[in-house]
């Protein structure tokens, strides 16, 4: 064969090679290129809401150090949840709020699990389990001047008349101890600032003390003393552990508040003294001062004589 056709063949050859790939890199390039879709995590923003510090029992009256913020999702938000915003101060609004029903330690304070002063069930939320709600009314002088505030430790004394054959007498009786003042007037701890004369006082209880704060209203007059938060020897603590004394402690009456008033349970005859000669009786006074005689039957002659004229 021709060498120069030979050159030609190869030639040829070579350029439909290279056509052939000019061609595929030409189509490659001009092909429409196929998009991979990419998943794309949006962050949804968080919102700050309240949540219990600590285990919340019923009764609790909450205070700032009881709830923290904590970031909860958009999604899980709850319409009953306190939100914590940087421009609100939803925890000062809470303050004073007593809680309802149990909160648990991180648990989302909700808006039923607490009650406001004035709402419906607050004074039956801050009641100790057990105990009752009695209010007694108040003057300047038995609410200590407006010195007595929620939350506060009270004696009851109760002040009446008794009477006797010697007469009318006064007396003052520490009848109930140790209690707790729920509140005065229609305030609660939360705005019962400032001192001021109280009308009213409500107490907590026992039922049986309940019942004989009822009858005390009838017998006399009522007023508070206040107790000191320290702790005196063999006295009861002030704090709200310490339970309510039901029975009267001390007593007082008009006689040791002036000597020239007699004891109660004295009559006219305890000054006096009895001779028995015979069938006849001499009273004899013992104070020099004439009083009235009797005999031990009724045929006995009765004679009354003074100390000064005893032989």
């Amino acid at each position: 064969m021709n060498p120069r056709a030979l050159i030609l063949i190869l030639l040829a050859g070579v350029g439909v090679i290279l056509v052939f790939f000019l061609t595929r890199a030409f189509l490659s390039n001009n092909a429409p290129q196929q998009v991979q879709p990419t998943q794309q995590v949006v962050e949804r923003p968080a919102a700050s809401i309240l949540v219990a510090a600590a285990d919340l029992p019923i009764g609790t009256i909450i205070s700032p150090d009881h709830m923290l913020q904590q970031e909860w999702p958009e999604s899980a938000l709850n319409e009953a949840y306190y939100r914590a915003d940087e421009n609100s101060n939803t925890t000062g609004e809470l303050v004073g709020m007593v809680v309802r029903s149990p909160l648990q330690s991180g648990a989302p304070v909700t808006r039923s699990s607490l009650v406001a002063q004035g709402e419906r069930g607050f004074m039956a939320a801050i009641l100790s389990p057990g105990m009752r709600a009695v209010t007694i009314a108040l003057t300047p002088e038995s609410s200590i001047g407006g010195f007595v505030y929620p939350g506060d430790r009270v004696d009851v004394i109760l002040t009446h008349r008794v009477q006797r054959e010697s007469g009318n007498h006064n007396l003052s009786e520490t009848v109930l101890s140790n209690v707790r003042v729920l509140g005065v007037d229609q305030s609660s701890e939360k705005d019962a600032t400032g001192v001021q004369v109280r009308k009213t006082a409500t107490l907590e209880v026992t039922p049986k003390m309940a019942e004989k704060v009822a009858v005390m209203k009838r017998i006399g007059a009522m007023s508070l003393s206040l107790r000191s938060l320290a702790r005196a020897s063999g006295d009861l603590a002030s704090d709200p552990n310490s339970p309510p004394v039901a029975r009267t402690t001390s007593t007082t009456q008009d006689s040791e508040v002036s000597k020239y008033l007699p004891k109660l349970g004295q009559n006219g005859n305890e000054n006096a003294i009895l001779v028995d000669r015979g069938a006849v009786r001499t009273v004899v006074k013992t104070g020099g001062l004439n009083i009235s005689a009797t005999a031990p039957s009724e045929d006995a002659n009765t004679a009354l004589i003074d100390e000064a004229g005893v032989e």
